[in-house]
C-alpha cells in the first residue's frame, strides 16, 4: 500500500508537501514541485484516505439526505419506485456538482444532527419530514438545509419544494367526474401533508362536478404491506360499490391492481384505477396506469440548485412543481343510463 511517505521519499520533498497537495492547500508548494507531486502519485498508484482528505479541509464535499424513516415493521424507504428514483436523481445532481451524497435515514433529529456533524456536511436536503421535525431541524442545524414535500406554516423562513399535490387531486376529481364516475373513493396510509392535499383537492374537483363525497370516502390502510394485502380483501364489498378508486400514489395503485383482480375484480371493466406520481413502470401495468404526473427529475433537480445556491449565499423561496394528469386505459368511461 502506498503512503503519503513513499511519495514524499520518491519526489524529494516532506510528507507536508506532498499532504498540502493532496489536501488541496496547493498555495503553499511551487507549481513545479506540485508538478511532481501529482506526477508521482499518479505514476504509483496512490489512493488517497477520502475520510482524511475531507476531515481536513474547511468542506467536506458531501451532502447529507435524509429519507422518511418508515419504521421497522415496514419495508426499508427506498423499496418504494418514487424514493428510488428521487434518490437517483438527486445523487446525479449532487455529482455533476463534484460533490458526494450520503442518505440518512435515522429516525429522530439529535440523530441527523450528529451524524450532520460527525460527517461534517456542507448541506442537507431533507425528503418528506413531518414540519416539527423540520423546524426542530432548522433551530439546531446551523448549515443549508432545503426540505421536499414538507407542509410549512412560516414558509417564508424555510426553503421547501413541492408538487402542486392540490392541484393534481383536483384534476383527477374533474377528469373521474367527466368519465361518470360518481362513487369513488381515495386510499392513503395517511392524511397528513402530501396525502391530505391530494385528498382535499379530489374533493373539491369532485364538488364543482356537483359530486358530494365524504370523509367515510377516503380510506386509510396500513402502511405494511401484509397488512394492505389483509385490509383489501375485507374491503371487497366496499370496492364492489365504487365505480373508481383513486391511491396517493402509483405504488399503491400498482399493488392494489394485482391484489384486487387475484380477488374477482376486472380492471377496468368493474372497476377504474388512478393514481399519482407516473412512475417509470405505470405505463407497463396492465392495463396502462391513468395517473397524476409529477416530474420527480426536475424535483431533484430544483432541490440541488436550490441546497447549492443557499450554500453560496442566496436566498430563500418555495418551489411549486407542476403536475399534469395522464391519461390511460384504467379508467373506463361510465355509459349514461
Amino acid at each position: 500500500m502506498i503512503r503519503i511517505k513513499d511519495i514524499a521519499d520518491y519526489v524529494g520533498v516532506s510528507a507536508t508537501t506532498v499532504s498540502n497537495v493532496l489536501h488541496g492547500k496547493e498555495q503553499r508548494v511551487s507549481p513545479e514541485t506540485r508538478r511532481k507531486i501529482q506526477a508521482a502519485i499518479k505514476e504509483m498508484g496512490y489512493i488517497p484516505n477520502m475520510g482524511a482528505v475531507m476531515l481536513a479541509k474547511e468542506h467536506s464535499g458531501i451532502i447529507g439526505v435524509i429519507l422518511f424513516d418508515k419504521g421497522s415493521r415496514n419495508e426499508p424507504t427506498l423499496t418504494d419506485p418514487y424514493y428510488g428514483s428521487l434518490v437517483g436523481y438527486l445523487e446525479q445532481y449532487i455529482r455533476d456538482r463534484k460533490h458526494y451524497m450520503l442518505i440518512l435515514t435515522v429516525s429522530n433529529v439529535e440523530e441527523i444532527i450528529h451524524q450532520a456533524k460527525a460527517w461534517n456536511l456542507d448541506g442537507l436536503i431533507a425528503c418528506n419530514l413531518q414540519p416539527g421535525v423540520i423546524r426542530h431541524l432548522h433551530t439546531l442545524y446551523q448549515k443549508p438545509l432545503v426540505s421536499l414535500d414538507a407542509y410549512l406554516e412560516n414558509k417564508e423562513s424555510y426553503i421547501n419544494i413541492a408538487a402542486d399535490d392540490f392541484g393534481g387531486g383536483y384534476e383527477m376529481g374533474r377528469y373521474l367526474a367527466a368519465m361518470g364516475h360518481r362513487n369513488i373513493l381515495m386510499i392513503s396510509d395517511n392524511d397528513q401533508k402530501v396525502d391530505h392535499e391530494r385528498w382535499l383537492g379530489l374533493k373539491k374537483g369532485l364538488d364543482e362536478a356537483g359530486i358530494l363525497i365524504t370523509e367515510e370516502q377516503h380510506l386509510i390502510v396500513s402502511n405494511v404491506y401484509g397488512e394492505r394485502l389483509v385490509q383489501y380483501k375485507q374491503h371487497k364489498e366496499l370496492f364492489r360499490k365504487q365505480t373508481a378508486l383513486f391511491f396517493s400514489s402509483d405504488y399503491y395503485a400498482l399493488e392494489a391492481c394485482s391484489i384486487l383482480r387475484e380477488i374477482g375484480f376486472q380492471i377496468p371493466e368493474e372497476l377504474s384505477l388512478a393514481g399519482f406520481d407516473d412512475l417509470f413502470c405505470s405505463e407497463f401495468m396492465m392495463p396502462k396506469l391513468t395517473t397524476i404526473r409529477q416530474d420527480i427529475e426536475q424535483k431533484a433537480r430544483m432541490a440541488v440548485d436550490a441546497l447549492f445556491s443557499l450554500m453560496n449565499g442566496g436566498g430563500k423561496r418555495n418551489w411549486v412543481l407542476p403536475v399534469e394528469l395522464v391519461k390511460r386505459e384504467s379508467v373506463k368511461q361510465i355509459e349514461k343510463k
